[in-house]
């Protein structure tokens, strides 16, 4: 089985247990807005029965033609995305626009319950029964999560500055959300069930146990936010992966460095506006993330007089990082916004 980022990879091992291998193809730190696959993603896809993706347009540029020119079938490509009832990045970019608007308006007086974002949305267990067709086949594959060699299979750019693509319309960083990656949970269990019946008892039950752990970890990041005063739960990133963080445990997303809608590196009078945004709010600090250079988000920090704090947010990080695995990389960065926060 092959998983496009490295998140997902420990999701199936959980599930699958010694039945199941995953291949991801993104190694640890590398940015999927920016990978570049190699001749070994070429061959992965190819011998793969299953391609797990994120989907909502994460893997689009580089994924569509991969799978058009590798793939067997093209059937056996999954986007999870699909199945976790994902936002709108509109939703976010819209409650951005009514905050300027409001600000010119009334002298910057400004909602103090940090709200602003907030909706209702399902928690709790995902249905155990899936809607969706598998191709039967063997789910044993070579299980890599080592960094690709140094010739030509160098599959991502170091500390990308930028973005080389647009996002959908639809917001894909759903990992944020413990409890949406349960509905991306019992999916993959599904699938698994179909490509290896036998197994299928094994992977409902892993499925339990992680979804429980998953259920844990929502009540211990809802335990901790509680710690931060509502007027300070604010969120500055390097680009738009936070919204559904943001939804789900009540912070106001004020700005992302680099827009989702251009994919553009901002302007010095971007950059200005952004660091008056957050000296207006007493925004204590900016989020940047460990797949993306620091030098813009370190501007921006400078020029507010915030602190900078670099979270994992698209990738699990390396032995010793406190991100190796899913929930780990989870409960390091809920720690470190705390921190900043509180």
């Amino acid at each position: 089985m092959v998983t496009t980022v490295n998140l997902i990879a420990d999701w199936v091992e959980n599930i699958g247990g010694d039945r199941v291998e995953a291949t991801a193809l993104m190694s640890i730190g590398a940015d999927p807005h920016t990978f570049k696959p190699g001749a070994r993603a070429v061959a992965n896809i190819a011998d793969a029965d299953l391609v797990l993706t994120v989907g909502l347009k994460l893997e689009a540029h580089w994924l569509e033609e991969l799978v058009r020119n590798a793939a067997r079938d093209p059937s056996t490509v999954v986007e999870l995305g699909e199945v976790v009832d994902p936002i709108a990045f509109v939703e976010i970019h819209d409650a951005h626009a009514e905050d300027d608007a409001h600000m010119e308006d009334d002298g910057h007086n400004h909602d103090e319950d940090g709200h602003d974002h907030e909706h209702e949305h399902e928690e709790g267990d995902a249905d155990h029964g899936h809607d969706h067709e598998h191709e039967e086949g063997d789910s044993d594959h070579d299980h890599d999560h080592e960094e690709s060699e140094a010739d030509h299979d160098h599959e991502h750019e170091e500390e990308s500055d930028g973005h080389d693509h647009e996002h959908g319309p639809l917001d894909p960083h759903f990992w944020h959300d413990p409890l949406r990656v349960k509905k991306a949970v019992w999916d993959i269990s599904a699938r698994l069930s179909v490509l290896d019946p036998s197994g299928a008892e094994t992977y409902w039950s892993n499925a339990e146990s992680y979804s429980a752990r998953l259920d844990e970890l929502h009540a211990w990041i809802v335990e901790q936010v509680a710690r931060i005063p509502e007027e300070r739960r604010l969120l500055v990133t390097s680009h738009d992966s936070m919204g559904y963080f943001a939804t789900q445990y009540g912070f106001k997303v004020l700005g992302a460095i680099i827009s989702t809608a251009t994919g553009a590196e901002p302007s010095a009078d971007d950059i200005a506006r952004l660091s008056v945004k957050i000296e207006e709010y007493g925004a204590p600090a900016v989020f940047g993330e460990t797949t993306i250079s620091e030098r813009l988000a370190a501007a921006v920090a400078s020029e507010a007089g915030a602190t900078l704090v670099r979270l994992h947010s698209e990738s699990l990080g390396e032995e010793g990082s406190g991100a190796e695995t899913y929930i780990e990389m989870i409960r390091t960065n809920v720690t470190l916004i705390v921190e900043a926060l509180e």
